[in-house]
């Protein structure tokens, strides 16, 4: 497999903030809640919650550095906005502004200091050190995060991920059957879990017995509804046929041909940067 990517590692972040405690005053459109708002500072200029809702306004519309901008405002006026802090440093995170990665590490490890637990914080904390190149400090914070929440599905498949792009592929199969436990459909590690198995453990059978539980009939249902192009789709219902085709110089009845598993692999190739 190649390095890792942004198509790869899995974010974590638009169901954080869906389930973060975002305070609102108005669930209008966005672009009403935010004259509502601006009006508001006019009369209450001091008030954090304002600018971070505001932020949150901004980062709807995509309008990423503007809502930074109102974050980082709300933290002047309360430097201990538990909602700032975290929406900000993932802001940064995520929009991959490098000269602001320290400040956004400062603010988690804030966080930190008042819950020591928070797995959320120990994540992102892991999403900078990858962004820094830093593996082995990325590997120690998505532990310490699955290790607070065990179904935690962005941190068991990225540690996955790293455990298995460090040569380290074995290591990462429990943390895959963790993930398929709580998240049968993680379809990211169902194909990262099947490559280990046919190309580092060289376990056929247990390539297939994933095969045999339904993962892939379920996961190309799946993937159909969710994904607008076709050819991933075809690829999800694929799958199963590099599985099959791994060994094909061995006699096993089902068996792809060499040439039609190099057809399919080539295909599925041109199709996911997974692959």
């Amino acid at each position: 497999m190649g390095d890792l990517s942004a198509s790869c590692i899995e974010s974590d972040a638009v169901k954080r903030r869906a389930s973060g405690p975002i305070r609102r005053l108005t669930s209008s459109p966005t672009r009403e809640a935010q004259e509502v708002y601006e009006r508001a500072l006019f009369y209450d200029s001091n008030n954090p919650d304002i600018y971070y809702n505001l932020g949150v306004v901004f980062l709807e519309q995509g309008k990423a550095l503007q809502a930074l901008a109102y974050l980082d405002k709300a933290l002047e006026f309360d430097p201990d906005h538990t909602q700032a802090l975290m929406n900000s440093a993932i802001l940064i995170q995520e929009s991959g502004i490098a000269h602001l990665r320290t400040t956004a590490a400062a603010r988690l490890m804030k966080l930190l200091a008042k819950d020591e637990r928070n797995e959320r914080v120990f994540f992102n904390l892991g999403m900078l050190a990858m962004d820094d190149g830093d593996v082995a400090s990325a590997e120690a914070w998505f532990r310490k995060a699955v290790d607070v929440r065990e179904d935690f599905r962005s941190a068991l498949f990225n540690l996955a991920l790293l455990l298995s792009e460090a040569r380290r592929p074995l290591e990462a199969v429990p943390f895959l059957n963790q993930l398929l436990k709580h998240h049968g459909d993680h379809i990211k590690g169902l194909i990262l879990l099947g490559d280990i198995y046919i190309n580092h453990m060289k376990d056929l059978d247990a390539a297939e017995k994933l095969g045999r539980h339904g993962f892939w009939d379920e996961t190309g249902r799946r993937l159909l509804s969710i994904e607008t192009g076709a050819a991933w789709g075809n690829t999800a219902t694929m799958f199963r046929r590099p599985v099959l085709c791994a060994a094909s110089d061995e006699a096993r009845p089902g068996r792809l041909r060499v040439e039609e598993c190099a057809e399919w692999a080539s295909l599925i190739k041109t199709q996911k940067p997974y692959f």
